[in-house]
């Protein structure tokens, strides 16, 4: 494997990597090429930082609205870089004749769990396959709907399972490395965790700042931070919180004093804030129920701070006196969610009844076993669950002639589910005049179509200019130009904040039933510049993203373990449990031994345990990702006594 499946992985991963880098839509080639030789040469030369880097710059990998990739994006360029050049170094090593040290028995038995992993990801790739309707191949006929493609779609199997994908790859390079950089690597991976909460937290800072003010708590604006996976609902900013804000609380009691300190309990802070900012209830209880276990354990197992616990007692009051009154600022009074608090209960039996409708696609002993297949919810729940269509769709195509068109539809049959979803692009918001959309279309009945442009981060409109269209008839020349001017205030600036907003042009199709055939759309803003990339849709999806804003049912089943059980069956549910119990076992010895490492993911993975009961990750890919390249950071701990420095 070290002399030969290193260097062919290498080559692999950095032709893919290259290929898709040159392809990038906002990046110049020769700069993109340079970030990932960048990557591929920090890779091998310190292999054993691969797990910070990736965990610093996960929450800040992707820029899906704005080139429009679907399929893939930043993220994965960023770990096929690593790849690239840990394999190299791996290579290089096994040339050179340095043997990397023997796995341990109870490594085996991990590794095992870890080839039982791969194998049921395969199974499961290759059921969504075929439920989608064979094997869906990309190559360069089909690579723009691929790449642009959508979750009802037979690329949507690929897109679930390249985190898998992804994380079995590393496994071997993980154990490559040596053993006495064993350790730092662990370290480095849980500070990066850190890193990329602190990342996460100023974006929620700076989007909250646009929008509706740092310290607005009244108003139902959920933070998404730069989590896109959420433009279909979903939790990625809860998921990666949970799995980060308990390593700032560690940090809080394990970093030594002075500035070091002082940076933990700024980072506690501010994630406490991200945390409460994203009125998920799951995630409250997640939190706190794993700082609550830390502090039990870190007592009862003697794990203490590096540098004692004297001179930092009233450093610590203090920061629980902010973090206590942070939270009755959030959940008292007349809050946002202080009333979601209120509706638990109906808010309970309504998922209570989502999970039911999950649970009855199961029908045949063969979806038991072997589940509906990798990315195949979305499909089946929107088509045999009653009231569980999706509220719209945008699919890129060709027509008769070979031109590009995009068909945009609404839902299928609920009227009141029609404004929940649009074919979006962001902009540069001009704060002068109006704008008017140049737009060719067909339809083959009349229907309304809403044409707007909004201030807008991901989930929520604030100010609009808009126009609906409502043809009397069938529009059936596509070559004809529409003109329509849209309506609205202008976007000037009310504030400093205000001048700092995004802003997004979306076409909503709001009749049930019927799509409209969008051939080529333009943009003109009080200027008469046409602001728009890809107007005719030439380029397949680039710069266009599709988003939802309401009724997200049909993309989640909202608990992790019912996803793996209807997408992968018992078969892949038990293999993944199996993983589960075993690391868990290996964190009860390290945790007796006093490994502070330990505590930390400890603390990681009973947050996104407890969460997984209210929310599922398995479709989000750098979310499923990071959980999986904790649960591998945590295989690779051994036994010692010390204390790592922060």
């Amino acid at each position: 494997m070290a002399r030969w499946g290193a260097p062919v992985l290498a080559i692999l991963a950095a032709a893919v990597c290259l290929g898709l880098a040159v392809q990038h839509p906002l990046v110049p080639a020769p700069f993109a090429v340079a970030l990932c030789l960048l990557v591929m040469g920090w890779a091998a030369w310190r292999p054993w930082t691969i797990g910070w880097l990736l965990t610093t710059l996960l929450p800040v990998a992707s820029f899906a609205p704005s080139t429009g990739w679907w399929l893939i994006d930043e993220f994965d360029l960023l770990v096929l870089g690593v790849l690239t050049g840990a394999c190299a170094r791996w290579s290089f090593d096994a040339f050179a004749g340095r043997v990397a040290p023997t796995a341990a028995r109870s490594d085996r038995v991990g590794m095992w769990l870890w080839v039982a992993l791969g194998v049921s990801s395969l199974v499961s790739l290759a059921v969504g396959l075929h439920g989608a309707g064979g094997t869906a191949g990309v190559n360069a006929a089909v690579w723009p709907q691929a790449l642009y493609g959508d979750y009802a779609s037979a690329f949507n199997p690929w897109r679930v399972s390249k985190s898998l994908l992804w994380a079995l790859l590393l496994v071997p390079v993980w154990r490559h490395v040596p053993e006495h950089r064993q350790q730092d690597m662990a370290r480095l991976t849980v500070v990066g965790l850190a890193c990329g909460l602190a990342l996460v937290c100023a974006l929620v800072l700076w989007e909250r700042g646009r929008y509706v003010g740092v310290l607005n708590f009244s108003d139902s604006y959920r933070t998404v931070a730069s989590f896109w996976e959420m433009h279909v609902g979903g939790g990625a900013i809860d998921a990666y919180l949970a799995m980060t804000v308990p390593v700032a609380f560690w940090a809080v009691w394990l970093a030594p004093g002075g500035w070091r300190w002082y940076c933990a309990a700024l980072l506690a802070l501010l994630g406490t804030y991200a945390v409460l900012t994203t009125y998920s209830r799951g995630l409250y209880l997640a939190v706190v129920v794993s700082l609550v276990f830390m502090a039990v354990v870190a007592r009862r197992c003697q794990i203490r701070p590096a540098s004692g616990e004297r001179g930092r007692g009233w450093a610590l009051r203090l920061l629980g006196l902010a973090l206590l009154a942070q939270a009755v600022w959030v959940l008292g009074g007349h809050s946002f969610m202080s009333g979601r608090i209120v509706r638990v209960d109906a808010d309970l039996a309504d998922r209570v009844a989502h999970w039911r409708d999950g649970l009855g696609l199961l029908k045949t002993p063969t979806d038991w076993g072997l589940g509906l297949g990798a990315g195949r919810l979305p499909a089946h729940y929107s088509a045999q669950v009653p009231g569980g269509e999706f509220p719209g769709r945008a699919r890129w195509q060709r027509d008769a002639e070979g031109a590009a068109q995009v068909e945009l539809a609404g839902p299928a049959t609920q009227q009141e589910l029609a404004y929940d979803f649009g074919l979006t692009q962001r902009i540069e918001i001009s704060p002068h005049g109006n704008y008017r959309v140049r737009i060719r279309y067909e339809t083959d009945a009349p229907l309304v179509l809403l044409l707007s442009v909004c201030e807008r981060h991901l989930l929520y409109d604030f100010r609009c200019q808009w126009m609906h269209v409502r043809p009397e008839s069938a529009v059936s020349d596509p070559t004809q130009w529409h003109d329509i001017p849209l309506l609205g205030k202008a976007f000037a600036p009310g504030g400093r904040a205000m001048a700092w907003r995004e802003g997004m042009f979306a076409m909503t199709v709001l009749s049930t039933g019927r799509p409209a055939r969008i051939h080529e759309v333009e943009l003109m803003d009080s200027q008469g510049q046409q602001v728009l990339k890809n107007t005719g849709f030439s380029n397949g999806l680039q710069h266009w993203f599709p988003a939802a804003q309401g009724h997200f049912k049909p993309w989640h089943m909202d608990n992790l373990y019912l996803e793996i059980l209807i997408e992968r069956g018992v078969v892949g549910w038990l293999v993944l449990a199996s993983l589960a119990v075993w690391t868990g076992c290996g964190l009860v010895r390290s945790i007796r031994n006093r490994d502070p490492l330990a505590l930390a993911l400890a603390g990681s993975l009973l947050s996104m345990g407890v969460l997984g009961l209210l929310i599922s990750v398995s479709e989000l890919p750098r979310i499923a990702f990071m959980l999986l390249l904790v649960v591998l950071t945590t295989s690779q701990l051994t036994q010692r006594s010390s204390h790592p420095r922060l």
